[in-house]
């Protein structure tokens, strides 16, 4: 298959593109290099030194014999994206490139509108790029086990059956999310369910808890194959955070009582 990562430079996003590669499938990595200049403006920046991605894709193709092809844009610019699905005609999108942090999107007005802008017109343009070139191809949005926020009741896979007032329906189940980030995440779902209703696209809505872990098959190869690893507040994920303040003996930054009870996902298991 045709595959093509959008996100392909950050933490799932690159080990996303080297495990369908291995597989044997034509992958093509987007990104704007947004995170990785961010990260390192407002924050220590990934623990381990990460090349570019056109020098990781050669060092990969190096090593396999497999090639990624790589494009460096935004795919907020629709003229940009909708090249890309022409030039490769995707059967499979993944999509990552978001502003995947909670913390930033509650830091400012501006980092407000940055993150509904960015991740709301970017699904938008993935839904016109693939209707215009090819329908069937199947996105799959990475979403998140904390756009449901902390509901009393047990989450269902996606759908919920009510009954008001004698009359039944299915709905999505209802999300109530705890950050900006999460709210457009929520967002993005409405409007590929939308779309999925309206022109029958072919969307899978995945909702994950947080992911840990660094080593994959495919990045034991080379220590300059490794993705991104942020351990900071703003970009690292929390059992990543707790895993490098252990080593380095700083307390563990626990939030609140400390009482939440959360899943927790393997890089590996999450590719």
């Amino acid at each position: 298959m045709r595959v093509l990562v959008l996100g392909a430079d950050g933490y799932l996003g690159w080990a996303t593109c080297m495990y369908f590669s291995r597989l044997g499938h034509e992958v093509t990595g987007v990104d704007n290099y947004w995170r990785r200049r961010v990260s390192r403006e407002i924050g220590p920046g990934p623990l381990i030194p990460t090349p570019r991605l056109s020098e990781r894709a050669r060092r990969w193709e190096a090593l396999t014999g497999k090639k990624i092809g790589i494009h460096i844009g935004d795919i907020t610019d629709f003229g940009f994206l909708l090249s890309i699905f022409r030039q490769h005609m995707p059967d499979a999108v993944v999509h990552y490139a978001e502003q995947p942090s909670a913390v930033f999107s509650m830091m400012s007005r501006e980092r407000a509108a940055f993150t509904v802008r960015n991740n709301l017109i970017g699904t938008l343009n993935i839904i016109w790029a693939v209707r215009e070139t090819v329908p069937s191809c199947h996105i799959i949005k990475l979403g998140t086990m904390g756009e449901y926020g902390t509901p009393n009741i047990d989450i269902e896979e996606g759908w919920l059956d009510v009954e008001h007032n004698g009359r039944r329906d299915r709905f999505l189940f209802p999300r109530q999310a705890g950050s900006l980030y999460h709210t457009t995440k929520i967002q993005d779902t409405d409007l590929l369910w939308f779309y999925v209703r309206t022109w029958g696209l072919r969307v899978t809505d995945l909702m994950q808890g947080p992911v840990y872990g660094i080593m994959t098959d495919e990045a034991g190869i080379d220590i300059r194959l490794l993705p991104n690893f942020n351990y900071d507040e703003i970009f690292g994920t929390v059992l990543n955070r707790f895993v490098v303040q252990a080593v380095s003996g700083f307390p563990l930054t626990i939030y609140g009582s400390g009482g939440q009870v959360r899943g927790y996902l393997n890089i590996m298991d999450s590719i």
